[in-house]
């Protein structure tokens, strides 16, 4: 495999592979949804946590974020964690063996997402390399010393040493054991979940955060006792009480490796081999040189919608248009992802605006060139939705104008190009997001592949949160038919389906029961909506 573009054309979904498709579940050898790092101290989190009561669109934008003049403090980080990272709820159904739910999404409620924290300077605990205990709620102490100085240098950053280095890292298996080859795909997206997650817990703490996806991957790997584990490092987040500054033209590589625990619990009784997903991981590991300033691609941005004949109307997207939200706190941690919908709710007008302007925020991160066009063009098939036409549209991000493409009813087309899954159609809204494939491969170079998909997983916990501020539900669908997508959008070939999502009013099903996310914890949670 040369190109990272092999690993998309093998992996794209059909009629016909999936009739063909032997895959069964083997459930006596599902991996173990939580990570431990056996010999290492715990240190508890703890119950008591920091006001985060802002809406979530006072805080989604890095224009918004009014600094915090205190210390970060032990709470402040075990705050960070319990709206990002952590438990949200346990399920029970009869006859099945409770599960968890976490406050940030993950296909098939898998989770291949680690979380590693590097403190530097946080009050109450001792610099050092932590692993994030999700089930407890506690960070385990893989190394003890000030490390982040020189995890910052590597990492490019100029600015003075932030106080905390998030690390993401992703266990492959954990999607591959149900999704097989295109398990890839899924941990990418997850990753621009967690990112979101992460980065909008922070802004509610009044954090600024730098988003870092270049990057070393084996050096890095080696020098924080990751290689002889099964987490590869995707994605990087410097926190601080200021904006941290990065310089992607700078690489400093460190030959040395800290001392830290890698005895980890195994996840599986056995763990298969999919060749392509480790080909194409290594693919994006390539080493490029930062493409600033780099805009000779930028042709290849130009949606097809822009086309003379192509579009029908357009409207702007109304910054005025406000709603009636859910404090932030409440609405990350009630977020779930919907089963099914009722297929009778109509959005109003003001929170579809709501929505669409969250999918138009920008966001940080070392990788993006300055001014760039976005990596991903959502298009929306409108089922219900106050005051819009029903039909196909395109959604500029950069110019917040949202384009009418056709008119008509678009519930069969959104269920059957979504495997023929009810929850496209019988929502307020589904969406495509489609990727700029050749302009973030030509800029980035396989590396890109990463981007897309954080980008768009980034957008699908935008709609996540947004939907539940303002009282409905989402669902990200990572199964759909590629190449008919394509078709029934007429897409140029350089443009690329990753992501499916839906947002409407969810039926929950009364058989199945919710329990406390920790027994030590209770923040009346309830009580703030």
């Amino acid at each position: 495999m040369k190109s990272i573009r092999e690993y998309h054309e093998a992996t794209k979904h059909s009629w016909e592979k999936l009739y063909q498709d032997s895959h069964t579940l083997d459930w006596a050898n599902q991996p173990n949804p939580f990570r431990s790092y056996l010999d290492c101290p715990r240190i508890d989190l703890g119950s008591g946590f920091e006001n985060i009561y802002k809406p979530l669109s006072s805080v989604w934008s890095f224009h918004d974020i009014k600094p915090r003049n205190e210390p970060i403090t032990l709470q402040t980080l075990s705050t960070l964690m319990y709206y990002s990272m952590a438990i949200s709820a346990w399920k029970t159904y009869p006859g099945v063996e409770p599960w968890s739910l976490r406050v940030n999404p993950s296909s098939g409620d898998l989770h291949p997402t680690e979380t590693h924290v590097y403190v530097h300077d946080v009050k109450d605990l001792p610099s050092g390399a932590y692993h994030y205990f999700v089930k407890g709620h506690q960070l385990e102490q893989r190394a003890i010393g000030d490390i982040v100085p020189k995890l910052w240098q590597t990492l490019g950053g100029t600015s003075t040493t932030p106080t905390i280095i998030i690390g993401l890292n992703s266990v492959f298996w954990r999607e591959a054991w149900k999704y097989q080859s295109r398990a890839l795909r899924y941990c990418y997206l997850d990753l621009g979940h967690a990112m979101a997650s992460i980065r909008v817990a922070a802004h509610g703490l009044g954090l600024f955060v730098m988003l870092i996806g270049g990057f070393l991957d084996e050096n890095i790997r080696q020098y924080l006792c990751l290689d002889k584990t099964d987490e590869h490092p995707l994605l990087f987040l410097a926190i601080d009480t200021k904006q941290p500054v990065v310089d992607t033209h700078r690489e400093k590589i460190h030959k040395d490796t800290i001392n830290a625990s890698m005895h980890i619990n195994r996840l599986s009784r056995k763990e298969v081999d999919y060749p392509l997903i480790t080909q194409a991981h290594a693919l994006t590991t390539e080493t490029f040189k930062s493409p600033l300033h780099k805009t000779e691609n930028s042709n290849l941005l130009i949606p097809l919608f822009k086309k003379e004949g192509t579009c029908i109307s357009n409207f702007k997207i109304h910054e005025t248009m406000t709603i009636q939200e859910y404090p932030l706190k409440w609405t990350i941690r009630h977020r779930r992802s919907a089963i099914d919908f009722d297929g009778e709710t109509t959005m109003s007008i003001n929170t579809f605006h709501y929505l669409m302007r969250l999918l138009c925020s920008p966001y940080k991160a070392d990788y993006l060139i300055p001014e760039s066009p976005p990596l991903i063009i959502p298009y929306l098939y409108v089922h219900r939705v106050e005051g819009v036409e029903r039909g196909l549209y395109c959604l500029d991000r950069t110019s917040k104008k949202l384009f009418l493409l056709s008119r008509g009813d678009m519930q069969h087309v959104a269920k059957e190009l979504s495997l023929n899954q009810d929850i496209a159609s019988d929502s307020a809204f589904a969406i495509s997001f489609i990727s700029n494939f050749n302009y973030a491969l030509n800029t980035y170079g396989n590396r890109g592949y990463r981007y897309i998909h954080y980008e768009a997983g980034f957008l699908g916990q935008s709609l996540y949160l947004g939907a539940t501020a303002a009282g409905l539900d989402a669902t990200g669908i990572g199964a759909f038919i590629d190449d008919e997508v394509h078709t029934f959008l007429k897409t140029p070939l350089e443009q690329q389906v990753v992501y499916h999502f839906t947002v409407g009013k969810r039926i929950d099903d009364l058989r199945i029961s919710t329990l406390p996310a920790y027994d030590s914890i209770h923040d009346n949670e309830e009580d703030m909506k």
